[in-house]
């Protein structure tokens, strides 16, 4: 089983090698992992950063002019020759040496279509005060408020297949959507593996452009929750009582 591991980027100089680096040093990465490079046409030196490790290392990688994240994401899926696919944007970078042994062992004992992990989130320069976020009680009403983030998602590629890509109309949000599409699919087998699979950097455009993610996930939510969701989900009271029940013992997720 091999995965293929996807990192889009643009004028990336001063965070692209890190990220190369821990993909190309996980245990399995000869016999198993497909590493691609997706540039948007950088101006900086990142593509010369790209080139230096993929003359020594199996990274295919181009570098054109795109129209956005999503567009730069689909282009990866159609080269991609990977059972699973993983997005790892430059900034990021894999937990540890084995991060992939793990997730890939996981895929060939329990088939998952879709796996979720847990991930560090953290400045690019300030490792050692890297938070752990956890998914482990990703539920309907967490997902309202949240998102598993693609760092901490391992994909079939057949599935985003299936949904036909991700959506280019949305600049920031399409990766949500896809999220809330695979998990209102009941035919599609779902599953946390409780590791930290990867830092994820809070520089990055998503973190620091939060009120265009937060308009578009507004116009997605409405396809996935009715209005009496929304208004629950949103309200104080909502809140406070899962909050009480929990305290008292009660399996509440979100």
């Amino acid at each position: 089983m091999k995965v293929s591991i996807i990192t889009v980027c643009k004028n990336a100089e001063n965070a692209i090698e890190k990220t190369i680096l821990s993909v190309i040093t996980q245990s399995c990465f000869a016999e198993n992992v497909e590493y691609l490079i997706i540039d948007g046409a950088s101006t900086d030196k990142t593509t010369e950063i790209i080139k230096q490790y993929a003359d020594k290392y199996p990274i295919k990688w181009i570098s054109e002019p795109d129209s956005g994240i999503y567009n730069a994401m689909n282009k990866a899926l159609k080269m991609a020759s990977g059972e699973i696919i993983y997005f790892l944007n430059a900034g990021d970078r894999l937990f540890d040496e084995k991060t992939i042994e793990l997730v890939l062992n996981e895929f060939e004992k329990n088939d998952p279509d879709f796996l979720y992990t847990d991930i560090l989130t953290c400045n690019i320069n300030s490792l050692p005060e890297a938070k752990i976020k956890k998914f482990n009680h990703a539920d309907k009403y967490f997902l309202f408020r949240d998102c598993i983030c693609h760092q901490a998602s391992f994909f079939k590629k057949n599935v985003i297949e299936k949904f036909g890509g991700f959506n280019e109309g949305f600049k920031l949000a399409a990766d949500y959507e896809m999220l809330l599409k695979i998990m209102a699919d009941k035919n599609l087998k779902k599953a946390y593996l409780p590791i930290t699979a990867a830092y994820y950097d809070v520089t990055g455009i998503s973190s620091t452009s939060e009120d265009i993610v937060k308009k578009e996930r507004a116009v997605i939510q409405k396809h996935f929750y009715s209005s009496f969701e929304a208004f629950a989900y949103s309200s104080w009271l909502y809140q406070f009582v899962r909050r009480r029940l929990r305290k008292m013992g009660f399996k509440i997720y979100g």
